[in-house]
């Protein structure tokens, strides 16, 4: 990672949740765009460069592991994490998220996830093979 300020997008119908979360979020350092359905969600990574991707696994057009299996179709380097309020999902709603994140955690707990994921290496097609 450069030091260049990572981009979030966080994905959740809720307003208040999305005001909330890009609030917390900016103050610690993240630059931060917000989305309210994965349409609108899908329209932002077509024409910006995300760090991480939160999504809320409620949305109102699809769920949440819908939405990251598109988004990994359109960005594959793009770290997703996941927020749902099952503690446990099937592995299929998983398969294309780095971290599951029962929503309602600590935000120090998300924030540190990020960071982890963000000085984490990005597997690429390149480097699989």
């Amino acid at each position: 990672m450069t030091n260049r300020t990572p981009m979030v997008l966080y994905v959740d119908h809720d307003i208040d949740e999305r005001i909330l979360v890009a609030a917390i979020l900016g103050a610690r350092g993240f630059y931060v765009r917000t989305a309210k359905s994965a349409l609108n969600a899908m329209e932002l990574v077509a024409t910006q460069g995300f760090d991480v991707v939160m999504i809320d696994y409620n949305l109102p057009d699809m769920t949440g592991a819908q939405l990251a299996q598109e988004i990994r179709a359109v960005e594959p380097a793009a770290r997703v994490i996941l927020l749902s309020v099952r503690p446990h999902l099937p592995a299929r709603e998983l398969a294309y998220v780095d971290v599951h994140i029962l929503k309602g955690s600590l935000f120090d707990t998300i924030i540190e996830t990020i960071h982890d994921l963000l000085h984490s290496p990005t597997l690429t097609p390149e480097s699989a093979a």
